[in-house]
């Protein structure tokens, strides 16, 4: 691009202002007349340059210009004419178009002269049509004037260009015509300024401040460029117009990140109660607390996520009362007189009539048995399924088909267990569950017991749980040492007594690994899985005659369906809902059965569950209940580490017993506060110490399956033992 200056535009001037050669031939006006015409036809054939072509203003440029090889041979004729010198005619380089005649053409003198009166009449029509061509016409004759010196041609009769009048105005007009003027030949181009606007991006609206409020491009400076605000509204355009409808539009608020929803109280309400709300994570923040308080039981379960209430088979009546217990209470204390009245025959009592418990909600109906168990505040009743009333269920409505429930769920049995706990409480609800979904379809899984539904009312709660019948290794203990009376009462054969602790060491590993304490493991809290079911019931045990003849410690061979079952969470902690460092404080009574730790007023956590397994192994060999003594020379500091306290079994081990396998498994669960140290993060649980102790078991176990009567043939008759304590 090429800008004129107003120098340039003043030697323009002066090119058009000089005076006219004084040259004057007759040929020249002949061959002035030829150059016009020629000159017109190409005005007429080149109105149109682009911009690769000349863009002279009409046939001159500068002697500058960067388009000076147009006028190349004017300048050469100048030249040699100051030289004074002349140009040979056959010269093609000198020849331009506003020369005499072009090279290798000649004409007579007649003929220039009647050329030159032409051209004289022409010029003088020119000069009466000055106002429109004028400066055409100068560049014209100027030109004309320095090819006739520079360049003349033979024969040519001289030509006379006329000196125009002192008194001649040159015209000062557009360089151009209107018509004209739409076809720019200007040598440059006009510079154009765009007026655009700042984009700014929503996503650059926390970079900085002042980036917004500086000017745009723009030349004009009587718009003042608008201002965004500082807020954090969205912006759609940023012009006045759109700011001013933004201003006017109502904040949106942001959503909740925890929906404050008043989940239903577990115990019952009162007019100061504040329902919390659920979360993630820890919920107890204490570093020292009594796991059993009602009110952290009560803030666990106002917390939980997911909440409470979304559990299947979860219904809270919490405002209402049920009043059935003490019809319940006074039915089975009729069915205990008239069954010992007729020898203790249990079913053959007709004294009462078996109360029925309609729960709305529930699928089905459940008629009061017998009593199975009784405890300070939970007895434990058997019920039968007798399904809902007619005129409570609709036959033409079609069965929802739900997960969890029905055949996409647990198989139901017809008879079942219903736990009554007074005050009302959901907490071993809640733990069999959360324990059931953290596991999910295990092996040890299969080893907790179920629990189906759970009903909320004012003053007590109804627990409805599965139903073992083959009774509680405890009274397997009874069975077998009054059997055995005769041989002085023994207990257990050890590779029975050994199965039995590989099957618990496998569930409490697998409980412990997901943060779930029993805490309330003893013999009597250990349900039997065994075979051969009763005429009432559907069970889905195995019997052991399916069983292959070597102890597979995977399961196969129909081995994973005999074991145990763990009941009685009710003293159950879920370590989840408690801060990583928490340990716990024994503000009861305790007993021999209670751990160390929890006797001698020390931190807690996963050594009641510990202690437990060594009763329940202690109770299995010997028979009686477990008794400990502290290690002599092993200090008397409280707490865990290398100076703590180290505690052993009162009584000896048999010397026909595995005496390695079990003196390390005793050594371990007595003093697992200590062994703790040995773990992975040097503190409990330890899950790598039971792993070790049960694959020693179970090594054992496979060596010695088929020794005597073989652990088949015990489990056999251990089946006996129950199935004729049952028909008592």
């Amino acid at each position: 691009m090429t800008i004129v200056s107003k120098v340039a535009t003043d030697e323009i001037y002066e090119i058009f202002n000089a005076p006219l050669k004084s040259a004057e031939s007759p040929a020249d006006d002949a061959s002035e007349s030829e150059s016009s015409e020629e000159e017109d036809d190409d005005d007429d054939d080149d109105d149109y340059t682009s911009g690769g072509e000349s863009t002279c203003t009409g046939r001159i440029s500068g002697a500058t210009s960067e388009y000076g090889d147009e006028t190349q041979g004017d300048l050469e004729a100048a030249k040699a004419e100051e030289e004074g010198l002349t140009q040979d005619p056959s010269d093609n380089t000198a020849w331009s178009e506003f020369t005499i005649s072009k090279p290798g053409i000649s004409g007579n003198s007649a003929e220039g002269s009647e050329s030159a009166s032409d051209d004289e009449s022409d010029l003088e029509e020119e000069q009466e049509q000055a106002d429109n061509d004028a400066s055409e016409l100068e560049g014209d004759a100027e030109e004309e004037g320095e090819e006739d010196i520079a360049t003349p041609v033979a024969n040519a009769a001289p030509h006379h260009i006329p000196i125009p009048p002192n008194d001649f105005n040159i015209p000062t007009r557009p360089y151009r015509d209107a018509e004209q003027k739409a076809y720019s030949r200007l040598p440059f181009m006009t510079p154009i300024v765009e007026k655009t606007e700042t984009s700014i991006a929503t996503t650059a609206s926390r970079g900085g401040k002042d980036y917004f409020t500086a000017k745009t491009p723009c030349p004009k400076t009587s718009h003042k460029t608008p201002t965004i605000p500082e807020d954090d509204e969205l912006w759609s355009s940023p012009f006045e117009e759109a700011l001013e409808v933004v201003k006017d539009v109502e904040k949106i608020p942001a959503p909740p990140l925890l929906t404050k929803a008043k989940l239903k109280p577990v115990s019952k309400p009162t007019s100061t109660s504040t329902a919390l709300t659920a979360r993630k994570g820890p919920i107890i923040l204490d570093a020292q607390c009594n796991p059993m308080e009602a009110s952290i039981h009560t803030t666990i379960l106002q917390q939980i996520h997911p909440p409470l209430s979304s559990f299947e088979g979860y219904f809270d009546r919490s405002s209402e009362s049920c009043g059935a217990k003490p019809k319940i209470k006074k039915f089975c204390s009729s069915v205990a007189k008239g069954g010992a009245k007729n020898g203790g025959d249990k079913t053959t009592s007709t004294l009462a009539i078996p109360p029925i418990l309609r729960f709305e909600g529930a699928e089905q109906a459940y008629a009061v048995k017998r009593e199975l168990g009784a405890g300070a505040y939970a007895p434990v009743y058997l019920v039968e399924h007798v399904g809902l009333a007619e005129e409570e269920t609709d036959e033409n409505e079609p069965a929802v088909a739900r997960m969890g429930n029905g055949q996409f769920g647990i198989a139901r049995r017809p008879l079942e267990a219903l736990k009554i706990e007074e005050p009302a409480s959901a907490w071993e609800f809640y733990i069999l569950r959360t324990a059931h979904r953290r596991l999910g379809l295990t092996r040890p899984a299969e080893s907790i017991i179920k629990a189906h539904e759970l009903h909320m009312f004012a003053e007590d709660s109804y627990l409805v749980e599965e139903y073992l019948e083959s009774g509680t290794l405890l009274s397997l203990v009874n069975t077998t040492m009054a059997a055995n009376a005769s041989s002085g009462g023994a207990a257990l054969d050890e590779p029975l007594a050994m199965y039995f602790m590989v099957e618990l060491l496998r569930t409490m590993e697998a409980l412990h690994a997901k943060g779930i304490i029993h805490g309330d493991l003893k013999a009597d809290n250990i349900m039997l899985r065994l075979g051969t079911p009763s005429s009432t019931s559907t069970s889905s045990d195995g019997s052991t005659a399916d069983l292959s003849p070597t102890y597979a410690p995977n399961g196969t061979g129909n081995w994973s369906t005999i074991g145990v079952s763990l009941i009685d969470f009710g003293r159950g902690i879920d370590m989840r809902a408690f801060s990583t460092n928490v340990s716990f404080i024994a503000d009861w009574e305790t007993c021999a059965s209670d751990c160390a730790e929890m006797r001698e007023l020390r931190p807690w956590t996963y050594q009641a569950d510990y202690h437990g397994l060594a009763a329940i192994a202690h109770t299995l060999l010997f028979g009686r209940y477990i008794d400990t003594v502290v290690q002599k020379g092993s200090g008397n500091a409280l707490g865990g580490g290398g100076g703590g306290k180290r505690y052993h079994l009162k009584e000896n081990l048999k010397r026909y017993w595995q005496g390695e396998v079990w003196g390390g498994f005793f050594e371990m669960m007595l003093n697992s506060g200590i062994e703790g140290a040995k773990e992975e993060g040097g503190k409990l649980p330890l899950l790598g110490g039971m792993r070790r102790c049960r694959e020693r078991m179970e090594e054992w176990l496979v060596a010695n399956c088929e020794r005597g009567v073989g652990l088949k043939g015990m489990l056999r008759r251990v089946e006996g033992l129950v199935g004729e304590r049952r028909r008592k």
